[in-house]
């Protein structure tokens, strides 16, 4: 008979947890392909450009794309690039991530074998590629043009673009710049001057485009130079009569192009953008790129990705679950972007010269879309970006005059709804970034756009939506999403309120309540009233209707995660079953619905309005109601290729959405909390200046089975300070 210590002996060891395990140094760029989410069909258009920049850099240097057959229109083609093209206009120096309208592809290059007439139009001068000999890295892109074989290759820094082009042996080397090149839109100005003596190149264009426009166009200055030096220069004003030998030119339709001696075989051109005048373009390119070898600045871009996406790392999960969550990393890196030279001046919101006094200045905030997922990734990982994010907000608002919506250059847009920098400044000051940034300006700008008309009309219909509690169709379109965007963004500011102790606290606090207002029990959905207060009748809520932005009935049936419980108080008398009754039907029907090139007709994770959906039963307590959601959303609508996002970028949101839930979070916006699910990796580590924040996932599954934070029994949220103060999440997983 066996003894009871021979029996422990034969018993087998007890496997090792893989999350108690540090996660040792590897190197993150080797898991990144700019390629993902550079096609889609339909509402699935990723609109991403695999071209090089720095992590939020002015700069993103890279291809513009075209179909030999004529292709598709231009909403393929709002960051430039399209995967399924076979021909490459040339490479533009600025490009929108992932917008989903047509806007920037300024300041383009193209080199060819040989001077032609034709080659002022990208129509005839466009160069077949194939994907066989392209190559995209963070910092760095190579191509092969098919009909000359010119090799291109393409890097980057915060400024400035450094292009190599190696031509074949016994090529007749031209560098063309187009200033009249634009994916969609005009360029009513534009001039250029080349100067053969000093190998250079100054030039000027006023670009506008969808959104560019709405501001009086984009003022961009451009230095380039050449090595080794061009021997004959020649310029356009008129596509249809290029002048060999003249280095001047201004106008509408500008170019210029500059010929090297015959066999030369490598050209190399180093060209910085400002957006504040010439002298700043030529200090840009002083201080990145001048005298800098290819080599060197393909090293440093590549260095300046390796450190901005080593803070986080991950263990376990699948190999294809790594590739596109450190893609995801890379994505929401770069918006929002530099827009400040050198010297610290930049153009602001006024169109005016403004220099700043510490901190960094960015713009191109797709806030509507970016606050929801993007900005709370920064809190958590990049807390150095989230202060920057906010200084730059706070300074849009002293220089215009208003707190931006959708701020895209130099300029104010008015694109989407709401005021969403509210909940990104709120959640930065309660999740504890309180300096760095003057958020009692911040405060002042956001309670302004609360309770009252400002500039820019940062709340249309605001004076309707306070003295009846909603928004009217009299007062604006879509007028049950801009009623429920506002109580977001006031149960933000009210959140912000209280804990500075302002005494506008309950007022704001009242005010986020409109939210129910909308609500119509009788059809049981949001929807917009009439200013004599009766609701809409909606026949088929399956169908975008003027009550709503982008998105339909369904898609804005549960948009207030702000307060949930709230929510199934109004929706259900409080009752929690009777919610999920719904809830789960819903989730059935989105799972049966085909993923095709339409919109979704029930969640339709490639727009933003239902991006919290999945996470409604851990935010109502019952994480095993988001467990199969967060699931299917994670399985189903990433894809490490090239249409493998559900639908437009829109500058990061998707890939922070990735980023948050498959570490098992996800925040509602503007508050301090977090929905928790069940990560796909073993084990992450966050770098954030108090220290390492670890997550463990013990177990194996795709469900959330248990979640402590230290000695403290969690069921399925969990508060910010906690977590930080703790180090350490542990979030178990089972079937």
């Amino acid at each position: 008979m066996l003894t009871l210590l021979a029996l422990l002996a034969c018993k087998p060891p007890e496997a090792p947890d893989p999350s108690q395990e540090p996660i040792a140094a590897y190197d993150p760029l080797a898991l990144v392909d700019p390629l993902i989410g550079t096609g889609g069909i339909g509402a699935g258009i990723g609109a991403i450009n695999p071209g090089p920049r720095a992590p939020h850099g002015m700069v993103h240097v890279g291809p513009d794309t075209r179909a030999s057959t004529g292709g598709a229109a231009s909403f393929y083609h709002c960051g430039g690039y399209y995967h399924p093209d076979d021909q490459i206009d040339g490479f533009s120096h600025n490009h929108a991530h992932g917008m989903g309208v047509p806007d920037y592809t300024g300041v383009l290059l193209m080199p060819r074998d040989g001077w032609d007439p034709a080659w002022t139009r990208d129509s005839t001068r466009s160069a077949p590629f194939t994907h066989e000999e392209e190559v995209a890295s963070p910092g760095y892109y190579q191509v092969r043009l098919q009909d000359d074989h010119t090799l291109v290759e393409l890097t980057a820094t915060p400024r400035a673009a450094v292009h190599r082009y190696h031509f074949a042996a016994g090529a007749e080397p031209i560098v063309l710049l187009d200033l009249a090149h634009l994916v969609d839109g005009e360029v009513p100005e534009a001039w250029v001057d080349v100067d053969l003596s000093a190998a250079s190149l100054d030039g000027y264009q006023l670009l506008y485009a969808n959104y560019s426009e709405r501001y009086g166009g984009l003022k961009t200055w451009v230095h380039a130079t050449f090595e080794p030096a061009p021997v004959a220069a020649g310029t356009w004003d008129d596509p249809t009569d290029p002048v060999a030998g003249r280095v001047h030119a201004e106008g509408a339709g500008v170019g210029a192009w500059v010929e090297f001696p015959a066999g030369t075989e490598e050209v190399t051109v180093r060209l910085a953008l400002s957006y504040v005048d010439g002298d700043g373009a030529r200090a840009n390119h002083a201080a990145e790129v001048e005298g800098v070898a290819f080599d060197t600045a393909r090293g440093r871009a590549e260095d300046l990705w390796r450190d901005e996406l080593s803070t986080v790392r991950v263990a376990g999960g699948t190999a294809t679950e790594r590739v596109i969550f450190h893609t995801a990393h890379f994505h929401a890196a770069h918006w929002p972007s530099l827009f400040m030279d050198v010297d610290g001046r930049y153009r602001g919101l006024d169109g005016e010269l403004h220099a700043l006094q510490g901190g960094r200045y960015y713009t191109d905030f797709s806030l509507w879309d970016t606050f929801r997922t993007s900005h709370p990734w920064f809190i958590l990982a990049h807390q150095d970006r989230a202060v920057d994010f906010a200084g730059s907000l706070v300074q849009m608002y002293r220089d215009g005059g208003a707190i931006p919506r959708w701020p895209h250059g130099h300029g104010y847009t008015g694109g989407m709804v709401g005021t969403p920098a509210t909940q990104v400044l709120a959640e930065t000051w309660l999740k504890g970034l309180t300096t760095g940034w003057d958020a009692q300006a911040g405060f002042e700008g956001c309670l302004a756009a609360a309770t009252g008309p400002t500039p820019e009309a940062s709340r249309g219909g605001i004076e309707g939506y306070r003295e009846r509690g909603y928004v009217a169709f009299e007062d604006s379109d879509g007028p049950a999403s801009l009623t429920l965007e506002y109580a977001w963004n006031d149960a933000a500011l009210a959140g912000w309120a209280a804990d500075i102790g302002s005494d506008a606290a309950a007022e704001i606090a009242a005010q986020s309540g409109h939210w129910a207002n909308t609500w119509d029990p009788a059809q049981g959905i949001f929807v917009g009233r009439y200013a004599d207060g009766s609701f809409d009748f909606l026949e088929h809520p399956e169908w975008w209707s003027d009550s709503f932005v982008e998105g339909n009935a369904w898609q804005y049936r549960w948009g207030v995660p702000q307060d949930p419980l709230g929510m199934v108080e109004v929706q259900h008398g409080g009752d929690v079953d009777a919610f999920f009754s719904v809830y789960d039907q819903f989730w059935a029907d989105s799972y049966a619905e085909e993923d095709d090139y339409n919109a979704d007709t029930y969640y339709w994770h490639g727009n933003e309005p239902d991006l919290h959906y999945a996470h409604l039963g851990s935010l109502l307590g019952h994480p095993e109601r988001s467990d199969a959601p967060v699931d299917f959303v994670l399985h189903s609508r990433y894809r490490a290729a090239p249409d493998g996002l559900d639908g437009n970028e829109d500058g990061g949101t998707l890939s922070a959405w990735y980023l948050l839930a498959s570490v098992g979070l996800y925040p509602v916006a503007g508050t301090t909390t977090y929905a928790l699910s069940a990560p796909l990796f073993d084990r992450v580590e966050i770098d954030r200046p108090e220290g390492t924040l670890v997550i463990r996932a013990p177990g194996e599954g795709r469900a959330l089975a248990g979640a402590s934070l230290g000695d403290q029994a969690l069921v399925s949220t969990v508060e910010h300070g906690p977590l930080i103060a703790a180090g350490e999440l542990v979030l178990t997983r089972g079937e």
